[in-house]
């Protein structure tokens, strides 16, 4: 019997929960999701319910829980903790995890202060295990109603081929790639490109800034990756371009809906204080900008991100210096 665990019962968490339990004889397999919120927990639990997700019935062959206990036996743990979170929800858990178990990294963000990526976290939160990233266009709302999604799994090849193995369908494709850092990258940098992108739609400056934008941005991300040691091509890929087309035009995506907002009026504390959606780019476009300024990368698009919701900068100014810019070789 394999025991696949979902640690993050948020919608993305909850999504793959079921994609899990989809893959081909899940009859020898147990699925397990997560929470630390022992009240959100038993309403899931009891309802099979999201809070969420009203309209999702949750199989009774998903075991909910709020146990640390009943990680013990996964060998698969799928991580779906938001990345400013992760490091506390790791600590909590390193007893509880089996020193054999293969973590795969869901989230994509990067850590304030430490600038680390997911992996990095893991290393030093949960050492010893292996680790690996699952990435790509992959909203929660389209899992959860069995649409198509393409991903790409990276790590060694014992734990791509493990990814395969448990979740790898036809409505769920997997690639694979060796180039985890890039892959986590790529995740991570998209958010903050998101951001702006949703920020043009609010300020209705039309299709052709933003695709400019979208543009722009993926070569700020591919620069960033080249100076960090990821593989250009990584960013061509579904973690790369096909992430980024994702967020940055579905209404889905968390960011480019915390970019419309920020050109609504809304107060963007009280935008970051939703709790019920995380936009992880407001957080990574600092991290971004810091490891950008380390390794002597410009990142325009990410400081503005930045200066817009941690220095008040207006928005429209931002997007005005922007396309203010002095013009330069494209592949500069």
């Amino acid at each position: 019997m394999t025991v696949t665990a979902i640690i993050g019962t948020g919608t993305f968490g909850t999504a793959m929960s079921l994609v899990a339990t989809r893959q081909t004889g899940t009859s020898a397999s147990t699925v397990v999701l997560y929470g630390r919120n022992p009240e959100k927990v038993e309403h899931m639990a009891s309802s099979r319910q999201h809070p969420r997700l009203s309209a999702v019935s949750i199989p009774e062959s998903i075991h909910i829980t709020a146990q640390p206990k009943d990680l013990a036996s996964a060998d698969l743990v799928l991580w779906a903790v938001p990345t400013q979170h992760s490091r506390t929800m790791a600590t909590e858990l390193a007893n509880s995890i089996a020193p054999n178990a293969t973590i795969v990294s869901l989230s994509k963000g990067l850590e304030e202060g430490s600038l680390a990526r997911l992996t990095e976290i893991f290393a030093e939160t949960l050492p010893g295990r292996s680790y690996g990233v699952l990435s790509g266009p992959s909203h929660a709302e389209e899992l959860i109603a069995d649409k198509p999604a393409g991903l790409v799994a990276a790590g060694s090849d014992a734990v791509q081929q493990l990814i395969l193995t448990r979740l790898h369908q036809p409505h769920f494709r997997i690639y694979t790639a060796s180039d985890m850092l890039g892959v986590e990258l790529a995740g991570a940098l998209k958010n903050v490109i998101a951001i702006a992108a949703g920020a043009v739609d609010g300020l209705n400056f039309g299709d052709n800034v933003k695709a400019t934008l979208v543009t722009r941005g993926l070569a700020e991300m591919r620069r960033l990756g080249r100076a960090l040691g990821a593989d250009d091509l990584t960013f061509a890929g579904l973690a790369g371009m096909g992430d980024l087309l994702t967020t940055c035009y579905s209404d889905h995506g968390r960011n480019r809906a915390f970019g419309k907002a920020l050109t609504s009026g809304c107060n963007t504390a009280d935008i970051l204080a939703d709790t019920a959606s995380v936009a992880e780019g407001a957080w990574t476009c600092r991290a971004a900008v810091a490891l950008g300024q380390q390794h002597g990368i410009e990142l325009p698009i990410a400081m503005e991100v930045e200066s817009v919701i941690w220095h008040d900068k207006p928005v429209l100014d931002s997007i005005t210096d922007l396309l203010a810019r002095a013009a330069k070789d494209e592949n500069a």
